[in-house]
Formats: structure tokens, C-alpha cells, sequence
């Protein structure tokens, strides 16, 4: 990890491409000056980080994952993979509940890329242009997760969706949500009948609850969201039953890649702000004049400054790994690659920040454990979005991979 501003701006120009580093150098910018800011007010008060968005929306940012030929940065599905997780992993170490609804925000509209027609692309992609939002609702209320309660049913000129959605990350902010279901008219088992409609979230027969209340990611708005005879117009069902398998392998390994980059923003948040603490209040323990002298904190601010770059990197590689799949479309072997790739960042990137967020205590000592400092929303945080999917499931991935089973 560097410290040093000139320093990391100098690495970036040289490890990633221009845009790249350009748009790492835009997002300090407006994380310095708007989102790192407000991310206090959003933890304390367990707001919606509606200023965050904003400024990003007025640098265009909203449209990152549009496509090029859509007046977008063309980050993502069939683009740029790796500017899209940089982005991620920048703006968790600002505001990890703004960079959870810009994830799920630039799914949706990957869905869009991959999923829609012209039409359809012309369509949403413009309404992102016009600075709406996307959420991507999947989790279901019931005893089994897997089990998709949510149905679609035909009705004249589209569908009536009849479900109830947890955990819906960005409803309170987003105009639009994917909002996976099963066809009622289909038949076969749930994968042949699986349907993606995108739901108008402030339409007739949607209920948003803003009832999250974790201890972490307090403004990320995943609370409850209720589809009662909700209509679907034909033009806003991206593909017919079953269509999503052909896209499945790609955002199953990005799902798992976008949320390891979080994870380690997190932590390089939370190590950013205890050195500047340790340089500027911590009192030291030893001798030393200064707590940044201590040899004790310095060989600490070591140790955690490598497990950070070493998770930065795993994460990074399994982002060219799916920038590769974007390229060479075709080749089975790569998303075997890039799934192995995803599980090594998920599984170091979930033991670093949780580990970073808890030892920064350690060097700071005891008054940086006040309320008034907020620095346990880092590690509230990273608990709570290392819980989104089990890390011993991407261990057993892991294994698998190399026993090739």
C-alpha cells in the first residue's frame, strides 16, 4: 500500500491503462471532497447515501457500465471488467454503503448489455443517461434460498410479477430492478423457467420497505421490497424463460470479484484513516517521540500495508481474468480459470478486511474506540457485506479446483 498521494498516483499510471488511472484519480477526487465526507452521516444515521450518488451522477459516473456506442465508459460485460472493479474497490474505501448500491447499480445495467434487445438497450440505457438507477433483486423471503417464490404470470401486452424480496439492496434510490422470478407458464424445472423482468419501482403494486437495520452497510437500503400483481410490460422482460443461463458463468464470477474489491477498499479505507491518525493523535507506547516512531506500530502498519496489496493484487488479477473472457469469448476454460481466480480474491480479500478493520485499534489505542470517531463503521461494515454470500463456500470452490473435481 502507498500512502503517499504522488506516490500511488504514480503506480496506478504505471500498473493500469490511462482511463484507468484516470478515473481512480476522479473518484479520489469526489471521495475526498463528497462521499468520504458524508459517509459518517449516512453510518450514524443509517441514511441512504443520496449525496454520494448525486455527486457521482453529476460526473456522468452513473453511466459507467453503459457501452461506448450508448455514450457510456463502457466498463463491464463485453468492455472494460477491470475499470469497473477499480471503481469498486476506490469508492468502499470512501463509503462502503455507496459503493454496494453502485455495484448493483452497474449490474443491472451489465443485465441490460447482455441480456436486452436494441429496443431495450436504447431504452434503459438512456433512462441511466437521464440519471436513473438500477437495483438487481435476487434474495428470497422463504425457508429456502434457492427456492424462487416469485413468479411471473402472462397478462395482456406482459406479465403480473407477485413476489416478496429481501435484502433489496439501492430500492430506495432506484427507479429500475431486475427482479428475478419463475415463469408460471413455463414449463420445466426453475433454471428452464427462470425470467429476469425489470420491475418500475415507484409503479403500481410495488411496496418499498426501508426496514434494513444491520450493523453494518446502514445506508445501503437492503430492506424488504413486495410485488403484488405488479405489471410488466413485454418490452421490460430481458429474454424468455430460462435465457439467463447463457450469462450466468460471466456475472457468477464478477458477483464474486465486484464484492472482494469491496471488502479490500473497505480495509484500505480504514488503513488510510489510522495512519493518518497514528501520524497526527496516537500517543505512543514506547520511548519513541512520536506514535508513528514506535517501532511496534511501524511494524505493524507493515504488516497489514502487504496482507493489503497482496489482496489488492489477487482481486485485480481475477478482474483481467475476466476482462480475458470478455476478449476471447468461447473458450470454457477461461471461466474455469477466472471462478478459481474469483474464489482466491473472495477468500484472502474476506480474511484481510476483517482482519485490517479490527488491528487499525491496535495502533491507534483506546480513544480511537469513541463513537465520535466512527472507526468501528469499518469493521461493523466489512462483517456485515463478508456475510452477502459464506467465504467457506469459495474455500471449497478453491479446493475443488485444484483436486479437479
Amino acid at each position: 500500500m502507498f500512502n503517499d498521494e504522488l506516490l500511488l498516483q504514480l503506480v496506478e499510471q504505471t500498473e493500469y491503462t490511462q482511463r484507468q488511472a484516470e478515473l481512480l484519480a476522479q473518484l479520489r477526487r469526489i471521495g475526498k471532497h463528497s462521499i468520504g465526507p458524508a459517509a459518517k452521516q449516512v453510518d450514524n444515521e443509517g441514511e441512504y447515501p443520496y449525496s454520494s450518488l448525486a455527486a457521482l451522477k453529476s460526473e456522468g459516473l452513473q453511466t459507467l457500465s453503459v457501452p461506448k456506442a450508448f455514450g457510456g465508459f463502457g466498463a463491464g460485460y463485453k468492455g472494460d471488467a477491470v475499470l469497473l472493479v477499480l471503481a469498486l474497490m476506490e469508492l468502499a474505501s470512501w463509503c462502503s454503503s455507496t459503493s454496494q448500491v453502485f455495484a448493483l447499480h452497474n449490474t443491472g445495467v451489465q443485465l441490460v448489455h447482455a441480456m436486452g434487445d436494441a429496443g431495450q438497450q436504447r431504452f434503459f440505457f438512456e433512462e441511466v443517461q437521464r440519471g436513473h438507477l438500477f437495483g438487481s433483486f435476487g434474495s428470497e423471503a422463504g425457508a429456502n434460498r434457492f427456492v424462487l417464490a416469485n413468479t411471473l404470470r402472462k397478462a395482456e401486452g406482459g406479465y403480473r410479477l407477485n413476489g416478496k424480496k429481501i435484502f433489496a439492496t439501492g430500492s430506495p434510490g432506484a427507479k429500475w430492478a431486475f427482479w428475478r422470478s419463475v415463469s408460471e407458464d413455463a414449463p420445466g424445472n426453475q433454471d428452464e423457467r427462470y425470467m429476469m423482468p425489470i420491475a418500475e419501482l415507484n409503479g403500481a403494486g410495488i411496496t418499498i420497505h426501508d426496514d434494513w437495520d444491520g450493523i453494518g452497510q446502514r445506508g445501503t437500503g437492503s430492506g424488504t421490497v413486495i410485488a403484488q400483481d405488479a405489471f410488466i410490460p413485454e418490452a421490460h422482460v430481458m429474454g424468455g424463460p430460462g435465457a439467463y443461463a447463457a450469462h450466468a458463468p460471466f456475472f457468477a464470477a464478477q458477483f464474486h470479484i465486484h464484492f472482494a474489491a469491496q471488502y479490500v477498499g473497505i480495509a484500505i479505507g480504514a488503513f488510510r484513516e489510522a495512519v493518518d491518525y497514528l501520524k497526527e493523535k496516537a500517543r505512543p507506547w514506547s520511548e519513541a517521540k512520536t506514535a508513528a516512531e514506535d517501532p511496534i506500530a511501524q511494524l505493524r502498519v507493515g504488516e497489514m500495508a502487504a496482507k493489503l496489496a497482496s489482496a489488492q493484487q489477487l482481486v485485480v488479477r481475477g478482474a483481467r481474468l475476466l476482462q480475458a473472457v470478455n476478449e476471447r469469448q468461447g473458450e470454457p476454460e477461461l471461466y474455469r480459470a477466472v471462478q478459481a481466480a474469483a474464489s482466491h480474491a473472495k477468500i484472502i480479500a474476506t480474511d484481510t478486511a476483517l482482519d485490517v478493520t479490527n488491528a487499525i485499534f491496535q495502533i491507534m489505542g483506546a480513544r480511537s474506540a469513541t463513537r465520535s470517531c466512527n472507526f468501528d463503521r469499518y469493521y461493523r461494515n466489512a462483517r456485515t457485506l463478508t456475510l452477502h454470500d459464506p467465504v467457506d463456500k469459495q474455500r471449497e470452490a478453491a479446493g475443488k479446483h485444484e483436486l479437479g473435481l
